[in-house]
């Protein structure tokens, strides 16, 4: 995820004017926020599926609320600007299975995949991520709303339980995984967090 690698074809305009080699400060914005809340709102309904502990199930329903209107904006972002165009035509490329299969390729063979927005085993992994959390939110943002009576949708209330119940555990390894190799590609001194420094270009 440190870099941005141009793909012939891909689905912005050739005329944008923002510069795609670089993450523009509220591209840094939103994955931070999308960091803090997925993470908070995460752990804590793993701690109420697994161990009933529903200690901060108040700041976890603000805490959901605030990831929905924030999962709006991102996916606006993504779809309105040339940048975030560009970041889902890596994750939806027509070369993602080829790439996919390289990159497994040097995995068997000891050599970690090639990071960066670029189709590949981590944008198909952040992809994954991302839609899996837009569902599971979405979902229990529907839950919520049944549930609060300003929504009466027959069955509703079930579907966000549901998707919470079963997307949580697996987000759970998909964040865990997230962590492990930005933490790798870290120690190899590849400069990831600078996604997250919004006081500087690039």
């Amino acid at each position: 995820m440190a870099e941005i690698i141009h793909i012939p074809g891909s689905v912005f305009s050739a005329q944008a004017s923002e510069n795609l080699v670089e993450y523009p400060v509220y591209a840094k914005i939103l994955h931070l926020g999308l960091v803090l809340s997925v993470t908070f709102e995460l752990w804590n309904s793993l701690a109420a599926l697994w161990f009933a502990n529903f200690t901060w199930f108040p700041l976890h329903v603000l805490a959901g609320l605030i990831l929905t209107g924030w999962l709006v904006l991102t996916w606006l972002v993504y779809l309105l600007t040339p940048w975030g165009r560009h970041l889902l035509g890596t994750w939806f490329s027509w070369r993602t299975p080829q790439a996919v299969g390289h990159d497994l390729a040097r995995l068997f063979r000891g050599k970690l995949p090639s990071h960066g927005v670029r189709p590949g085993l981590s944008s198909l992994w952040q992809a994954i991520f991302f839609i899996g959390v837009s569902i599971v939110t979405f979902g229990g943002f529907l839950g919520w709303l049944v549930l609060r009576g300003d929504l009466h949708l027959s069955g509703g209330a079930q579907i966000g339980l549901t998707l919470m119940r079963l997307g949580t555990p697996l987000l759970a390894y998909f964040w865990i995984g997230h962590v492990v190799m930005a933490t790798y590609h870290a120690l190899r001194g590849e400069a990831l967090w600078r996604i997250f420094a919004v006081w500087k270009r690039g």
